[in-house]
């Protein structure tokens, strides 16, 4: 059993100086990214979920550096130093603070007396941290708010007593944020950063959501309870690697993917090795490989962008029914605001205005950045003057005039003046 958690823990370690050697290639244009608006992605397609795998194997890496005897301590440091390199690059907050925490852990566990001598200097870097995380905060804050917003509108609105399943939480967010704000609950600040995310970056409200709140209980004790095994077991760099995801988890969204899920297995079997009776360490082995095998061959089915894609086409024939019931589908899955806005240009075409108008009305509430839903609906008021009074198309015409977008554009200065020349026509 040593040599089998000696043996993951290597491929980790491995995994963490291969992806960093291609970041690094990446970064010096040997070899292409794997998103256009990135230099630096790894195997991944994002640099954040990139850095958060590499934070999870640099407390490995520093344990047996640590630990380590000839070859293999020099093998592990040449790993870590690759690591320590290309994470900064990576720009991720969540994976800094994931790295910092985990290596502190594994410093502390091979040398607990520093923390006695030294105890003065560790409160002083404690507090430095408090106020780079704050500067962190601050560099990014439209980018932090918009997660806090997320966390918020998680917690406070989603139904998470039974769950919704995992393909579903994105949809269900979607429709807890547009109550949020049609509540009249949001600030102008919260309007400003909200978004239409995937995710609500954060794996225990996404698990809360999915599952159920006694669902994540269990997986929080069966965690923790395994973690106090790899503890005693002495197996400091396979608990850091577990309280690196930890950390990072709490702030991004790495079970999206399924190395992580991977690797998150494989240190919670290390750990089970461990304990002291065999059959514990053989049914974890086992369970292990089970779990890891069904997820690899069960990931969500559901693409929300082609289902959206296939809807708007649909739309686009002339197949309006069809379109919608498409859209409404996608809806379950998706958080993403354009859906309703083409379930409406569908009833509007089919000649129901009063549903278009509730359709577009609600895009407005669960993307209240957003400047389109009221130019169509704006359009909608102008098109069918008998069924809305003329203060409706006034209204929506002034909010495309005076709203602030989000992100200026070509699109939005021509959907601005064309209300300009309607407004001047009206009068």
């Amino acid at each position: 059993m040593e040599r089998l958690k000696l043996l993951i823990s290597w491929l980790l370690i491995l995994a963490g100086a291969v992806e960093a050697v291609w970041g690094l290639l990446q970064v010096y244009g040997y070899e292409p990214s794997n998103h256009s608006l990135y230099a630096l992605t790894g195997s991944f397609y994002n640099p954040g979920p990139y850095s958060g795998f590499l934070a999870i194997c640099l407390p490995l890496a520093l344990h047996e550096w640590l630990n380590g005897k000839r070859f293999w301590k020099h093998l592990a440091l040449a790993a870590l130093v690759l690591m320590v390199v290309i994470l900064p690059s990576g720009m991720s907050r969540s994976a800094w603070l994931a790295a910092l925490v985990a290596s502190g852990y594994v410093w502390a566990m091979h040398y607990p007396k520093v923390i006695v001598r030294y105890w003065k200097a560790l409160l002083v870097g404690g507090l430095l941290l408090v106020v780079l995380g704050i500067g962190a905060y601050h560099w990014k804050k439209d980018s932090a708010d918009g997660r806090l917003l997320m966390w918020k509108i998680a917690f406070t609105e989603v139904p998470a007593t039974i769950g919704v399943g995992w393909e579903n939480v994105a949809g269900a967010y979607g429709d807890a944020q547009e109550r949020y704000f049609a509540s009249g609950k949001g600030t102008e600040q919260e309007k400003h950063v909200a978004g239409a995310p995937e995710y609500v970056f954060n794996e225990y409200l996404q698990v809360g959501i999915a599952w159920g709140v006694p669902v994540l209980f269990v997986i929080l004790t069966v965690v923790i309870v395994l973690f106090s095994w790899g503890h005693r077991d002495r197996q400091y760099g396979v608990c850091g690697g577990l309280f690196s995801l930890a950390v990072f988890a709490f702030s991004s969204y790495p079970f999206q993917f399924l190395e992580f899920i991977l690797a998150f297995l494989a240190l919670l079997v290390c750990c089970a090795l461990g304990y002291r009776k065999v059959w514990v360490r053989w049914t974890a082995l086992v369970l292990g490989i089970g779990i890891g095998v069904y997820l690899s061959c069960n990931r969500p089915q559901k693409n929300a962008r082609r289902m959206f894609e296939q809807a708007h086409a649909l739309h686009k024939s002339g197949e309006w029914h069809a379109s919608i019931e498409l859209l409404e589908e996608t809806m379950k899955v998706s958080s993403d605001a354009m859906i309703l806005n083409i379930i409406g240009k569908n009833y509007q075409a089919l000649g129901q205005p009063y549903l278009a108008e509730i359709w577009y009305i609600r895009s407005t509430n669960r993307l209240p950045n957003r400047v389109y839903p009221y130019y169509l609906l704006a359009k909608l008021y102008a098109e069918h003057p008998r069924y809305f009074p003329k203060e409706k198309l006034e209204w929506a015409a002034r909010m495309v005039l005076e709203k602030k977008a989000k992100v200026e554009s070509t699109a939005i200065k021509q959907m601005r003046e064309e209300m300009k020349k309607m407004l001047e026509e009206k009068e």
